[in-house]
Parts: structure tokens; sequence; C-alpha cells
């Protein structure tokens, strides 16, 4: 053989390895593809399926084919409207608390002080308390209005105890997905500031960025990653609320407190219609998407100005 073939059959053949190695990787990946797509996508289609169907288990013989007329049914519906708008409030109200706080406490615990480590521990054990739990204390011990700690200070105030269940249902959920979700931003937050290189603080003081100045010039656009991350993963956790509404106030009084998860678990156990519960789960997804989408591009379209 010449070597200028075996040059070229060698060169060829480099070619060819990475074209392989890629083949290979995607083996590698297939099975845990198939397993988040069993796990994810096919409850999500299975829910479609239903939606399109009339399936009550009060009255199987009544059940059948219904085509768009569920949607129709659910869509017609002034409950379906509250609950989104419930939704959409509740959402973005404790994506932007959560976020200023973590950020305040992010840049408080960034600093060196005495018992910096136990207060970053106190700040954070919110975050791995499950939600029934949480709904639990503070439906109980915390804000109740006989024997909580509301209705003690109340008393020793002189007002009374604030019914913060029956009065400012939506509120109350808004204040405890704070409490719980909080530490999740101060973590990402917290992270990202001690990411920030020593020399371009020290550049900055040189050149007299200081303070307000210097969070805005500096430290916004070099955590913008970070934001990015806490902000969407944060709307993933928060849009999908359920154990802290059922625990507290079940939705209520009325639908006063009820997002789209919660009145899809309402219908489908209440009102026993399995099909119009998962027009309002599509309906949920649908939402949940086109806010993650918009929320996302805005973000993107903020930090490229900055």
């Amino acid at each position: 053989m010449k070597p200028t073939q075996v040059t070229v059959n060698n060169s060829i053949s480099k070619i060819d390895k990475p074209s392989n190695n890629k083949s290979m990787m995607r083996i590698f990946l297939l099975p845990g593809v198939i397993v988040v797509a069993v796990v994810t996508q096919l409850p999500f289609l299975i829910t479609i399926i239903f939606s399109l169907f009339r399936y009550n288990i009060q009255n199987p013989s009544q059940n059948g084919f219904a085509g768009i007329s569920n949607f129709i049914s659910v869509f017609q519906n002034p409950s379906f409207y509250s609950a989104l708008l419930n939704l959409l409030v509740m959402t973005l109200a404790s994506v932007v608390i959560c976020a200023i706080l973590g950020m305040m406490f992010a840049l408080l615990l960034n600093r060196k002080f005495i018992g910096v480590n136990i207060i970053r521990t106190l700040v954070i054990m919110p975050l791995f308390v499950m939600d029934a739990v949480i709904g639990v204390i503070w439906r109980t011990l915390m804000l109740n209005s006989s024997f909580g700690l509301n209705a003690v200070i109340g008393d020793f105030i002189g007002t009374g105890a604030v019914e913060f269940f029956s009065k400012y249902p939506l509120q109350t959920i808004i204040m405890l997905i704070v409490w719980q979700w909080t530490p999740f931003f101060v973590l990402v937050f917290l992270a990202g500031v001690q990411s920030i290189p020593n020399e371009i603080e020290d550049s900055a003081k040189v050149d007299g960025a200081f303070g307000v100045k210097k969070f805005f010039l500096i430290d916004i656009p070099l955590m913008q990653y970070h934001i990015q991350v806490a902000v969407m993963l944060g709307l993933v956790f928060i849009l999908k609320v359920f154990g802290l509404i059922y625990v507290t106030t079940n939705g209520g009084p009325g639908i006063a407190s009820t997002n789209l998860p919660f009145y899809s678990y309402r219908i489908t156990f209440f009102q026993w219609d399995v099909g119009l519960a998962s027009v309002v789960a599509v309906a949920s997804v649908i939402v949940s998407l086109m806010l993650l989408l918009s929320i996302f591009k805005l973000l993107q379209s903020r930090m490229g100005e900055n």
C-alpha cells in the first residue's frame, strides 16, 4: 500500500471517530430519555386523552367521547378564571418577594461576622420542611385565632387576633410560600455573590463604585445567570403549590385561595368529574409553560441590556 493511501485511510478513520462517539453517547442516553418520557410525558398524554372524554365516576352511564365540550364547559365557568387569577397573583407576587428578600439576605450573609454560619443554617432551614408540616405549624401554632401565637399577640396588644385564613386567605398563602422558598433564593444568590472575583471587587472600589452603585453596575450583571436560575426554578416550584393550600385554607373561603392545581383536585374529588379535571390540568400546564417562557424572555432581554 502506498504511503499516501495509508495517510488518507488514517485521516478518514480519524474523521469517523467523532461520529461513532456521538452515536455511542446517544445509545447511552437512550435509557434515561425513555425513563423521563415514561415518567413525565406519558401521564400528560393520558391527561390529554381524558380531557376529551366525559368521564364522571358517579355517573358511568353518561361517560363517552366529549370532544371539546369539556374545554367549553371549563372555559365558560367563572371559577376557572378566578383560580387562574389566583395562580398568577400567587406566583408572581411570591417570586418577586422571594427574589428581593433572597438578595437582601444573600448580601447580608456574605459578610464575615460572629455566628454567620449558624445564621446561614437557620435561614435555609424552612427549605427542608414539607409543605404539609409548614401548613400545620402555621395554621395551629402561629396563626390560629384561638390559641396560636396570633391570639397571644392580639390579646397582649389589645386588638384581638387577626383572622388570617378567613379574611386574607390569598395573602396568607403568599406569606407562607415566601417563608418556605426564600431560602432557595438565598442559596442561589449567595453562591452568585461569592463567585464574584475579588479582583473585580477591588477594581470597583478603586473606581469609586460603592454600595448601591456597585450593586447595580457590578454585582447584578455578574450574577445574571444565578438570577435566571433562581427565578425560573422558583417559578416551577411555586406554580405547583398544593400542600400549603390543602392544609391551611382548603382553597377557601369559596375559591378565594384556589389555584389551578387545587381547582383540578376539587373537580376530581368533589364533583368526581375526571374529564373536566383533566381539562384544568392541561390548562395548568399550558399556562405554566407560557408564563415560564415569558419570564425567561423578559430576563434574557433585561440581562442582555446589562
